[in-house]
């Protein structure tokens, strides 16, 4: 299977740094031309299938990608962001002024602890290394876009190249950047 991931496009708690997670924000309007600028640049691409997060910003960037490309698109569940308990909604200067002790002890990266109300790394990783095991048995030999989001995007990532939860963190991926991951054995 011959996979390109991106990220939706910007929304306003993209730009004000806020953990959105599960919070279900829209694109912006910088989003929305970041999506339609994605769409130019996958013009005459053939998919499979376009797989989408069930989240409101990701399905907006599959929207217009798919109005370009006149397909429709698939949900995957498995593909929503991390949920970020408490965290949601939050700059890192207000979580660290709100939650000094979850923000020292770095919840966010240990494979078994998350914000108060968040998925774990493990619990998450889990989720989406799912939805990549259903990809490859909905998809064999398909070539698919995937539109979801930063952290799962990383967790992608990590699936793909066979990383360990610290070796993941490295990885970003910015508002509709693509990233193109040839699976073994699959095509």
């Amino acid at each position: 299977m011959i996979l390109h991931v991106t990220r939706h496009g910007e929304t306003d708690y993209n730009a004000a740094e806020r953990y959105a997670g599960s919070t279900d924000v829209p694109l912006n309007q910088i989003g929305l031309a970041q999506a339609a600028e994605l769409a130019r640049r996958l013009e005459g691409m053939e998919f499979d299938a376009v797989i989408s997060s069930p989240m409101l910003r990701a399905r907006q960037t599959a929207d217009v990608v798919c109005a370009a490309l006149g397909m429709k698109y698939g949900i995957y569940e498995e593909f929503a962001e991390r949920n970020v308990g408490v965290y949601e909604g939050l700059t890192r200067g207000e979580v660290k002024e709100r939650y000094p002790d979850l923000w020292n002890r770095r919840c966010t990266s240990l494979p078994d602890d998350a914000p108060d109300g968040g998925e774990t790394l493990r619990q998450v990783c889990a989720r989406i290394d799912g939805g990549m095991e259903r990809l490859l048995r909905e998809y064999r030999g398909g070539e698919i876009l995937l539109i979801c989001h930063g952290f799962a995007a990383r967790a992608v990532h990590r699936y793909c190249r066979g990383l360990s939860f610290e070796e993941m963190a490295g990885f970003f991926l910015g508002n509709c950047e693509v990233v193109k991951y040839i699976l073994e054995g699959s095509i």
